[in-house]
């Protein structure tokens, strides 16, 4: 016998090599011997502490509401404007009954629709009152009847005011007459059909559903409706149906009372007390009898053919053995009472059962239960609900939108979730991970239990506090090590899937949004995961000694780039919530301990709200810019402008890079060369087309900076100081040039409500400053800035040259920029004064960079249309002016810039 490793860190005996005889043991696993279990009592009892069921508005019909709301308007869209794709089907549907087929079956098909029309709701209604169920049959009447006002509503809405096109799409001809094919019984009959319930769990529904389809159909064949009309009528029936459901909820068909008690049962818990472990308000103690057997069992319903002949005992020969009754089939007895329970200790019972670590703060469970079995055994069991499944599938579905590869798989069906959780649980359970054991799983109504075993005295480390020391530390590392070389990956390490049992023993739970086949990236998260949760628990110092016992230094080097606040989960961000610099600070560490790491975050959003914002105001603002534009006058202007001018404003904007170039290369605490800063700003250019205004050339010069040697937070710090210094060397060039032209602008003062609310703006900001709170946040803002920036200021100060060179190289950045700004409004025959266009330029690209488009697209081009307006410039020189210019300093140097940047990708230096 040999011993194997087993998930609690003991060893077990496992079965020889080979058998007795000497042949080895080939593809047979070793397995643990299970005690065999007793024979099922005849009846049992047992005490449920949970919540009644209630009616609840689901999720699921919200979702459905929505989607339908989409077909109606996709439905709309195609009637307008596939119009003869929608009447070529709807033709081709009719063609495929002959002429004289169709004139004889006319009759027959309108009474089979009238027939429809009666027969389904009188069904419904009698399923209704042989369930005794006079909410489904109110709820079902209700939503036929909003169906039908709204099928009337759209029918005069489209009569009184749709489209021809729409209408086009819509029409039908009966008798000779033109009427728009929308049909409110159809809408009835789909509104009574949603409201009385899921085809699923009503027979009656579901073969309701199915009539009405083949009716509709019928009515496409002998036209009385178009295709989008036939389906638009059924959408705004089922739109009635879902809004009743939403408003007054439907009745919980999750698993309670006998039926949970049921379904342990049938997953082998002979449960003898079962109380609710999330704390419920309207928890009540409850004593379910039911004569379910244990375990699976088959249902049994033969009829014999003839009554069974009874033997004599000589014909019957020699009797057989009987087999146990507890190996034979039997058929599941489906009786069950609960009745209250008040003469029990409610709040001892509770307290009992409460284990604050294994249910706060879990959100990929849905309930969760204590259940003791008649040997005395505690188990945990976890109820995934179909409702709940539906909202994290939705949340699923906006990460995997917003993020990329960082999303679990998260399937809509709650039993296809059960069975992954499942098989994540015995993945890690066989590559040896501390993670309770399932016991098993069962099926009931719209949720699917698992049952788990239990662990004494878990609290996590959040609950530790202080008593979290190395050796805790060692065991998180070491569990999550072992899932990794299994190829397994958590993907959601959190306050609440890490806990601490009695035992000081560490264990990893919620494996249900794990990967068997993990990626890289997965389990770098991981590792990021775990170090951020750790550092919130013990501090930055003791997390990173932890983990460079257990890590190697690649590992070490490849969680920097992934500490971002948008790969923790929700409780380890609000753990890190009072130290907003934790990310931070344990990136410079990583940076201190593994030089060669690169610190910078990896780009793992797609977008954010706030992106999505701007660029909706964005787009909104253009649209609104070009509809009061006279495009036949920009069309003169463009062919009446100067070609020279237009080439000095492509040199000038050239010129721009090299002024950045020599900037950076003053700044930098490393020997640069000046061409190839140069080159490398030049390479920037291609990454503002995927990066807001400003920030893509920071990036670029970030990583050039780290190429050549210079730590990340110098780096950060030169980067902040060539921004800071670029900003200062504009504000006094633009005083300068008011100053040596003798004038500050020439743009006429706005309104004198405008400069009343102006100077109301700077009252409110001077007054908001005297308030302590608000004078603490804007320095706790600007505080990192100047503490990277005034040590690099004080090093660039002490060296006059490299301080002339990069304030020569910002001079010409912010010149050239303004004169290309010129030259391009030069070539269409239109001047202003010099410090005019500085000021109309910067405050105008200022102003179009705050919106975080890509490259400034849309805004920037906005805002220098405004200002040159503003200045006096015609519209349409203006829109004119603000192309030229975008198109000399943003897209032209895109393609060079391209091939310079994978210049210098190969040479190293990107």
């Amino acid at each position: 016998m040999t011993d194997v490793p087993t998930p609690d860190g003991e060893t077990a005996d496992q079965d020889p090599a080979t058998s007795p005889v000497g042949i080895p043991r080939i593809g047979l696993a070793p397995v643990a011997p299970r005690e065999r279990r007793s024979p099922s009592p005849s009846s049992s009892s047992t005490l449920l502490v949970d919540s009644s069921p209630k009616r609840m508005r689901r999720n699921e019909d919200l979702l459905d509401l929505v989607l339908t709301l989409l077909g109606i308007a996709s439905v709309l869209i195609l009637a307008t404007y596939a119009h003869g794709t929608t009447t070529g089907v709807t033709s081709d549907v009719k063609n495929a009954l002959a002429v004289v087929l169709r004139s004889i079956l006319v009759s027959p098909l309108q009474a089979i629709e009238g027939l429809t029309a009666f027969a389904v709701p009188v069904a419904v209604v009698v399923s209704g009152l042989l369930r005794r169920s006079w909410s489904s049959i109110l709820e079902a009447l209700l939503a036929g009847v909003l169906g039908t006002v709204l099928a009337l509503l759209a029918l005069r809405s489209l009569i009184a005011w749709g489209p021809d096109a729409l209408l086009a799409g819509l029409n039908v001809y009966v008798s000779g007459e033109v009427q728009v094919g929308v049909s409110t019984v159809f809408a009835a009959l789909a509104g009574l059909l949603t409201g009385s319930g899921e085809r699923r769990t009503s027979r009656t529904t579901h073969h309701g559903w199915t009539v009405l389809w083949v009716v509709v159909g019928l009515a496409v064949l002998r036209g009385a409706l178009t295709l989008p009309g036939a389906v638009l009528s059924i959408l705004l029936g089922r739109l009635a149906g879902l809004v009743v459901r939403c408003l007054l909820g439907v009745d919980d068909r999750r698993a309670h009372g006998v039926a949970l008690v049921r379904a342990l049962r049938r997953a082998g818990i002979d449960a003898v007390r079962v109380v609710r472990m999330d704390r419920d308000p309207g928890a009540r103690a409850w004593t379910v009898q039911t004569n379910a057997p244990l375990g699976y069992t088959e249902q049994v319903r033969e009829n014999p053919l003839a009554a069974p002949v009874v033997l004599d005992e000589a014909e019957q020969g020699p009797i057989e053995t009987a087999r146990p009754s507890s190996l034979l089939p039997s058929v599941e007895d489906p009786s069950g009472t609960i009745t209250p329970a008040d003469d029990v200790d409610l709040t001892a019972i509770l307290a009992e059962a409460s284990s604050v670590a294994l249910t706060e703060g879990r959100p990929s469970v849905h309930r969760i239960y204590a259940v003791w079995d008649s040997e005395g055994v505690r188990r945990d069991v976890t109820l995934l609900d179909a409702d709940r499944q539906v909202a994290g599938f939705l949340s699923t579905v906006w990460d995997r939108v917003r993020i990329k590869g960082l999303s679990p798989n998260r399937d809509l069906s709650v039993r296809s979730a059960a069975e992954h959780a499942a098989l994540m649980t015995l993945e890690a359970r066989r590559a040896c991970v501390r993670t309770p054991g399932l016991f098993g799983m069962a099926e009931a109504d719209e949720s699917v239990l698992l049952v788990t075993d239990h662990i004494a005295g878990a609290r996590s480390l959040s609950d530790l506090g202080d008593a979290v020391d190395d050796a805790v530390l060692d065991q998180v590392w070491v569990q999550l090590s072992r899932a990794h070389a299994a190829g397994l990956a958590h993907r959601a390490i959190s306050t609440s899937s890490v806990v601490v049992d009695a035992e000081g023993r560490v264990w990893l739970l919620d494996w249900d949004s794990g990967e068997t086949i993990s990626s890289e990236l997965s389990r770098r998260v991981d590792l990021a995961q775990t170090l951020a949760l750790t550092a919130a628990t013990t501090g930055v110092e003791q997390a990173i000694d932890a983990a460079s016992r257990s890590l190697s230094t690649q590992q070490l080097a490849s969680i920097a780039p992934m500490l971002q606040r948008v790969v923790l989960p929700a409780d380890t961000r609000e753990a890190m919530g009072r130290r907003g610099r934790l990310l931070q600070e344990l990136r410079d560490a990583l940076v201190g301990l593994t030089p060669t790491a690169h610190a910078e975050p990896a780009k793992l959003t797609r977008f954010s709200p706030r992106t999505v914002i701007m660029a909706v105001v964005g787009l909104v603002a253009l649209w609104t810019l070009l509809a009061r534009m006279n495009f036949t006058q920009i069309s003169s202007a463009v062919a009446d402008a100067n070609a020279w001018w237009i080439l000095a404003a492509l040199v000038f904007s050239l010129a721009t890079y090299l002024g950045a170039g020599l900037s950076l290369t003053a700044f930098s605490p490393v020997r640069l060369s000046p061409l190839r800063s140069t080159e490398v700003h030049l390479a920037s250019s291609v990454v503002a087309l995927v990066a807001p205004a400003g920030v893509g050339g920071a990036a670029i010069n970030l990583r050039f900076l780290n190429r050549q040697g210079v730590p990340t937070p110098l780096g950060v710090a030169t980067v902040a100081l060539v921004q800071v210094m670029q900003f200062v060397v504009t504000v006094v060039l633009l005083v300068v040039l008011a100053a040596a032209t003798g004038q500050s602008t020439g743009l006429t003062l706005p309104s004198g409500w405008l400069v009343l609310a102006g100077v109301l703006m700077v009252a409110v900001v001077a007054g908001a400053l005297v308030v302590p709170p608000v004078r603490a946040f804007v320095w706790a803002t600007i505080e990192p800035t100047y503490r990277q920036v005034w040590p690099r200021l004080v090093w660039i100060l002490s060296n006059p040259v490299r301080l002339a060179v990069g304030i020569g190289g910002t001079v010409l950045l912010s010149l050239s920029y303004v004169l290309a700004f010129g030259a391009s409004l030069w070539a269409f025959g239109y001047t202003l004064p010099f410090s005019v266009l500085a000021i109309t330029y910067l405050a105008s690209n200022t102003v179009g960079s705050v919106v975080p488009s890509p490259g400034g697209i849309g805004p920037v081009e906005i805002a220098l249309t405004a200002g040159l307006v503003a200045a006096g410039i015609p519209s349409a020189v203006a829109l004119s002016t603000a192309i030229v210019y975008r198109l000399v300093t943003f897209w032209i140097p895109i393609p060079v810039g391209w091939l310079s940047l994978q210049r210098l990708q190969r040479l190293g230096d990107l």
